[in-house]
């Protein structure tokens, strides 16, 4: 049983990559909104994600290339550079906003126990507390390796895990009410936290971060089962805490005198009843573990996907790795620390991460099925058809993002 968890590791990278800021504020203020009727979105979500996320690794395995690689070995050169500016996009841009977001939210935990510190230069207001952090991140990659980095999170997303677990036990759901949630309900009022909730689990530069990964934590086609495993354990994982998060806000705006609830420690503030003086701390871990978890795996992410692009080595020890990554954080730390609102850059992240999810999908799924690349492992007919299902209601999230712009 050791030995099979041991091999744990990339799947629990995308785990602290998805369970970010960002799924934290959409699940609360789906509890609070829909009370546990949403509860079948996130199983959806991740089935979903344990679909996408397994091509990607079995990719990385069979082909020895990360998804990006691939893209750019297509023939077709008008194809090439068209998928080549998408990926810089998506994966630039959008990890940059994702990062913003992370860092706010990772600020918004620590501030329960530090408080919150600005500067005023030239009349703007300066948080120093995402600059903190910042320097922080940097110091993680520009010193650290990735076991280390695998071992790190595999700790904090443990951390998380228990603690949002936890807030759902003591919060006393009504499991009667908790089991209708799972019949798939969508109408004008939730459909944009349907497809919030989909753009908070599935995730773009997962996709890519995956295949890279899993490359390096395994080395032969004898080891394709043990990422199967870690996977889906991994990613199970991830919507046992979303669903923790959904749970916990939906018993809990049901207390005597509830108040708007805009993020995790004022939702803390409503646990107080049942856990006192503690609650806005218990909150506060659960927020800070998943927003530096994401803020570590975001600028990594894009460091490993533009290697194939910019034909640098995906490896930490590669300057021109640490300089990506160091340039994501910056911009991060950069808005987070303008006073920016984290809900507004939250959303700008999802926005971003509706438009590319159907084309990064697309592209991952042509990949796997070329047999040039997989052999063998290529998809079967009905696994295709999952893939084509999942890409149209990717598609509806980008409609949906282009709608709300």
């Amino acid at each position: 049983m050791l030995k099979v968890f041991k091999n744990i590791g990339p799947g629990i990278i995308v785990t602290s990559a998805f369970i970010g800021p960002g799924t934290v504020t959409l699940c609360i203020l789906s509890g609070i909104q829909f009370g546990y009727s949403l509860i079948w979105c996130i199983i959806f979500s991740i089935i979903a994600t344990c679909y996408l996320q397994e091509i990607s690794s079995r990719l990385g395995i069979i082909s020895r290339k990360g998804l990006s690689e691939i893209i750019t070995d297509i023939d077709n050169s008008f194809i090439r550079k068209i998928a080549v500016l998408f990926i810089f996009l998506s994966l630039f841009i959008g990890n940059t906003a994702y990062e913003s977001g992370n860092i706010s939210g990772t600020s918004m935990g620590l501030e329960t126990f530090i408080g919150s510190t600005s500067l005023y230069i030239l009349n703007n207001e300066i948080n120093l507390n995402p600059i903190f952090i910042g320097f922080i991140l940097i110091l993680i990659v520009g010193n650290g390796s990735y076991k280390v980095f695998e071992k790190f999170l595999v700790v904090l997303v443990s951390i998380m895990s228990l603690t949002f677990i936890f807030l759902a036990v003591i919060s006393k759901p009504n499991i009667s009410d908790l089991l209708n949630g799972l019949v798939p309900s969508v109408d004008d009022n939730n459909f944009i936290y349907v497809i919030g909730l989909i753009g908070t689990t599935v995730v773009p530069y997962n996709l890519f971060l995956h295949s890279y990964v899993s490359k390096n934590k395994w080395k032969n086609t004898k080891d394709y089962k043990n990422s199967l495993f870690d996977t889906i354990i991994s990613i199970v994982i991830g919507g046992i805490i979303s669903l923790s998060i959904i749970i916990t806000s939906a018993s809990v705006y049901t207390l005597s005198s509830p108040i708007e609830v805009q993020n995790a420690v004022e939702l803390g503030n409503q646990l107080s009843p049942i856990l006192g003086d503690f609650s806005k701390y218990f909150i506060s871990i659960g927020l800070f573990c998943a927003g530096i978890t994401s803020s570590i795996t975001a600028p990594i992410a894009t460091s490993y996907a533009l290697s194939g692009i910019f034909k640098y080595k995906a490896k930490w020890e590669d300057p021109s790795f640490k300089k990506v990554s160091y340039t994501v954080i910056i911009i991060g730390v950069l808005f987070s620390s303008l006073s920016y609102k984290p809900i507004v850059i939250i959303k700008f992240a999802q926005f971003i991460n509706g438009l590319f999810l159907p084309l990064i999908a697309g592209f991952l799924l042509w990949s796997i099925n070329k047999r040039k690349i997989m052999g063998d492992f290529t998809n079967s007919s009905i696994y295709n058809l999952l893939g084509i299902i999942i890409i149209i209601i990717s598609l509806l999230i980008s409609y949906r993002s282009l709608i709300l712009l």
